[in-house]
């Protein structure tokens, strides 16, 4: 006599990949952030607010407290509304453009995943192919009632603890 056991595995796919795999599908995002700096130095909290819009193409617009960040393919704009003042540096051919915002839509182009806690929980740490400005590592949280990132965490060189907090996506 025989007994055949047939079991059903649930292969449900992680969180975090699906989260990626759309934003890098997404021929754009859009996203409103709250930024802050905590600084031990000054033992003081700064904040800022923004909205960002990135594109499949690697161009960008970002508003932040009023000032002004964009690529139009060619170049990098920053606008200064404190200094009213605007600045352009131009993308030459091979140079890699700013990758500060662009990261967001290609994660796994620039940093290697690793679960802390799945669903929930992720440390990325920068590839070593990676030449950029980027953090070398974050910590990403995702949010527990929606398929989207809610905070991005990194230690800046000056060791002030960097959140960004998505509010919104679309």
């Amino acid at each position: 006599m025989s007994f055949y056991f047939f079991a059903t595995v649930s292969f449900s796919a992680d969180k975090f990949s699906i989260i990626k795999n759309r934003l890098d599908s997404s021929a754009v995002v859009q996203l409103g952030v709250l930024i802050t700096v905590e600084s031990k130095v000054f033992d003081d909290i700064d904040s800022a607010y923004g909205q960002i819009i990135l594109a499949e193409d690697g161009r960008y617009r970002a508003e932040i407290n009023g000032d002004i960040y964009l690529n139009d393919g060619n170049s990098n704009w920053e606008y200064s509304a404190e200094n009213n003042q605007a600045t352009q540096k131009i993308i030459r051919a091979g140079e890699i453009p700013d990758d500060r915002l662009t990261f967001f839509k290609d994660i796994d182009s620039f940093y290697n995943t690793s679960v802390v806690k799945k669903d929930f929980i992720y440390r990325l740490t920068k590839l070593d192919s990676a030449d950029t400005a980027l953090p070398d590592s974050m910590t990403v949280f995702l949010d527990e009632n929606r398929l989207q990132i809610s905070k991005i965490e990194y230690y800046d060189l000056n060791d002030d603890l960097n959140c960004i907090y998505i509010i919104e996506e679309s």
